[in-house]
């Protein structure tokens, strides 16, 4: 088994602890100048990350500072463009910059996963496990790829695969992978019959779309199971807003649910997505009293 120190995670946000993109942030101390450049742009991002409104002045202090990197180390300054992309909600943009990223890379494990996490981010779950699944592919012993593997077929209900990966990841490692519970019940659910992963994915596009619509960003998703409730799963899906921006995202995603007989019966009350707003507002303890 290979050495290798699990970190916490929180959420499917996985790397955001501690950057999204870790084959730049990871980088040793006595790196060359030209990486620690690429090194100071990946902690701008993330810091940027964390703020409930990304400031437009710092992104575009970034986007020039990527420019100016461009020409020494492309693929580099592609994927800052992108995680700026990300946060500016673009994701045509987040598209085009990690491509060119990937192909400066050759199509790298590292630049694979890093395009996964920014689809995340704009909550485009099937292409970010799409990406995922390639960036394992390439590199299947490599601990970062397979994380973001996991978080990816979990964030796109592909609860059976997300098992198999936890599973690949206990043969290499000595600590247990983040969210191998959540895994293994999900999908124990699914070969239970208890709803079925194309329903989960239906329910999980109607709060993309939502959360899109309100341009909000995702800053992390959880999964919750009631050890008193069989078969009940929640998807908290973390969101730049005040409670009371969530609670309003969750009315239209309880309306838009329950009027669909299918989703009411699968997989009806078994998987419930629920927006949690982390940024507070003057006057929000009143309004969501």
């Amino acid at each position: 088994m290979k050495e290798h120190d699990e970190e916490p995670v929180v959420g499917f946000a996985d790397g955001l602890c501690r950057g999204p993109y870790p084959e730049i942030n990871a980088m040793p101390h006595d790196i060359p100048a030209l990486a620690t450049k690429a090194a100071g742009l990946a902690e701008r991002v993330n810091a940027a990350t964390y703020v409930g409104e990304a400031n437009d002045l710092e992104l575009r202090r970034i986007e020039r500072d990527a420019q100016a990197l461009m020409a020494a180390d492309p693929e580099a300054a592609h994927t800052m463009l992108g995680g700026v992309a990300v946060l500016r909600g673009r994701t045509d943009d987040v598209r085009r910059h990690h491509r060119i990223a990937m192909e400066q890379s050759r199509h790298s494990a590292q630049a694979c996963r890093n395009y996964s996490v920014s689809l995340m981010r704009v909550g485009e779950m099937m292409e970010a496990f799409d990406a995922a699944r390639d960036a394992s592919r390439r590199a299947p012993d490599d601990a970062d790829a397979l994380r973001q593997s996991i978080l990816a077929a979990l964030g796109s209900a592909h609860f059976l695969e997300a098992r198999d990966y936890c599973a690949r990841w206990s043969a290499l490692f000595p600590n247990p992978p983040a969210y191998q519970e959540a895994a293994e019940a999900l999908a124990s659910a699914v070969e239970r019959k208890a709803f079925q992963e194309k329903s989960v994915r239906e329910v999980l596009g109607i709060a993309r779309d939502i959360r899109r619509d309100a341009k909000a960003v995702l800053v992390g998703s959880d999964f919750w199971a009631d050890p008193l409730i069989a078969d009940w799963f929640s998807c908290q899906l973390t969101v730049p807003l005040s409670p009371a921006g969530a609670v309003g995202l969750n009315e239209q995603l309880a309306e838009r649910v329950t009027s669909r007989p299918d989703l009411m019966a699968d997989p009806g009350m078994k998987f419930t997505p629920i927006f949690i707003g982390t940024r507070i507002d003057v006057g929000d303890a009143e309004r969501t009293a």
